[in-house]
């Protein structure tokens, strides 16, 4: 399985946020193969990969924006995600690349 990961990014979340939104710097999408400053993937939340994967529940189709305004390290999400793995301080993001949209997994470290 080719996977890409990201580093442990610090959890901002934040009531205006939409469930089917992220927000990560483009040095963290990067870590992701990610070269687009948007993308459409089908988000999986949870609290572990394995988990996920086995379950493999219903995604939520969201849109993941590389901006230069998050700081270096950190994701945004919307609050109502956060709350769904626990209100975790730090996640990693896992990339599964598919067609025609990617796995976007969101796991608390």
């Amino acid at each position: 399985m080719d996977k890409r990961e990201t580093g442990f990014l610090k959890v901002l979340a934040d009531y205006s946020f939409p469930e089917k939104q992220v927000v990560i710097n483009p040095n963290d999408g990067f870590d992701l193969g990610l070269m687009m400053t948007e993308a459409t993937v089908l988000l999986y939340v949870g609290d572990s990969i394995e988990a996920i994967l086995k379950k493999n529940g219903e995604p939520h189709y969201a849109r993941l924006y590389q901006k230069n305004e998050c700081r270096l390290g950190s994701v945004e999400l919307s609050l109502k995600c956060v709350e769904k793995m626990g209100e975790p301080t730090h996640v990693r993001l896992h990339l599964l690349p598919q067609d025609p949209y990617p796995k976007l997994l969101v796991v608390p470290e």
